[in-house]
């Protein structure tokens, strides 16, 4: 288990994106992720999970739920410094949005080891221009739940199969990648 820090928050951080924080939340397992890893975002993600709370659907559920624990100061939002190396990314990267070169330049900014994200599309992208920054699936989050033993393995596939039907990865790439990835916890 990770150490503990003075104010109870595991010494692991993670910057997470809008599609890993939106999976998680529709998992049901993103306020047990704050057991084991402090999550950061940028201000993107956050306008980004503002814009989806508007949405009267499972996302916009996950978006208001995550945004209720950055209210509560149980997520926090960090200001990317180099507002011009995120435009940069972008621009050299069609498969990088906005909200996925922030948090990886906010990573960079802080010396934050992982990013999350749910984008597959992007993932491929990220992890080339990732420099010394860990780009990991949400699944990442999901497998230490179950390695810190806070879920079962049973609880973390029913997680992931929840995800996978409310966010359509059912016959993708990323549900085979991800089941597979938790089958082997065993």
């Amino acid at each position: 288990m990770p150490k503990k820090i003075p104010n109870g928050i595991p010494d692991t951080i993670v910057v997470g994106d809008t599609s890993a924080l939106i999976s998680l939340g529709v998992g049901l397992v993103l306020k047990d992720c704050l057991k084991i890893s402090k999550i950061v975002v940028p201000k993107k993600v956050n306008q980004e999970l503002e814009e989806m709370s508007q949405f009267n659907d499972e996302d916009g559920s996950a978006a208001k739920e995550t945004l209720d624990l950055i209210l509560k100061g149980k997520i926090e939002v960090l200001t990317v410094k180099n507002i011009a190396k995120v435009r940069a990314l972008v621009s050299a990267n069609t498969r990088i949005d906005n909200g996925e070169a922030e948090a990886l330049i906010l990573a960079q900014e802080n010396s934050i080891p992982i990013v999350i994200t749910d984008d597959f599309r992007s993932l491929s992208k990220l992890k080339e221009v990732s420099e010394n920054v860990e780009i990991h699936l949400s699944i990442y989050l999901l497998s230490r739940l179950v390695l810190e033993n806070i879920i079962s393995i049973k609880d973390a596939k029913e997680s992931l199969n929840r995800i996978a039907s409310l966010r359509t990865w059912e016959s993708g790439v990323i549900y085979r990648f991800a089941m597979k990835y938790i089958d082997d916890l065993n």
